[in-house]
């Protein structure tokens, strides 16, 4: 079985599921594949999913106990499961992936394109609107290497298009270029 997180960045599109994978996906993805988990930190996702609870199916959610807290409070629908710490300028990817690499040696990463190119859109912007929001993927960089480096014996496989350019996170830590 290989494992995947799927993030919401553009590149998300080079990913094909296939009936044996273990997929996580980043708070509410618009894409039609088929997840296992979810991993959400951001309390604004569940204010969105709050007005629309059919958007998800129900599966496990791996998330902050603040996150559990307010989900279960609202009834909405999940599993959550408490299973991250939070910690400053981690996204969800990171928390899924440093959550993965527990028990996973070779995580496909897939859709995470602040990773390697300056781009911060995601398929969440039209649902969680971000007036302001700072250059985060120069701040996110940093916790990539620390999350690699915590967990030596597993391989990151970092998925992107064709012609993109990775960047030197860790020695566990590789890309796989796609045609689009």
């Amino acid at each position: 079985m290989n494992v995947h997180l799927v993030g919401n960045g553009a590149s998300n599109s080079l990913y094909h599921w296939h009936n044996q994978d273990f997929t996580v996906a980043c708070n509410i993805p618009k894409t039609i594949y088929p997840y296992s988990t979810l991993s959400i930190i951001d309390l604004k996702v569940l204010l969105w999913l709050d007005k629309n609870r059919t958007a998800i199916k129900p599966v496990e959610i791996w998330c902050t106990p603040e996150v559990k807290t307010y989900a279960e409070n609202k009834s909405l629908p999940g599993d959550y499961k408490d299973v991250y710490e939070k910690k400053h300028r981690y996204n969800s990817g990171h928390h899924a992936i440093k959550h993965m690499a527990k028990t996973h040696k070779i995580i496909h990463m897939w859709g995470m394109d602040s990773m390697f190119t300056t781009d911060l859109t995601s398929q969440m912007d039209d649902r969680v609107v971000r007036t302001a929001r700072p250059n985060l993927n120069m701040q996110w960089r940093p916790n990539w290497t620390t999350v690699f480096n915590e967990a030596p014996n597993t391989q990151f496989i970092v998925h992107i298009p064709e012609g993109a350019e990775g960047v030197d996170y860790a020695k566990n830590c590789c890309y796989q270029h796609h045609k689009k």
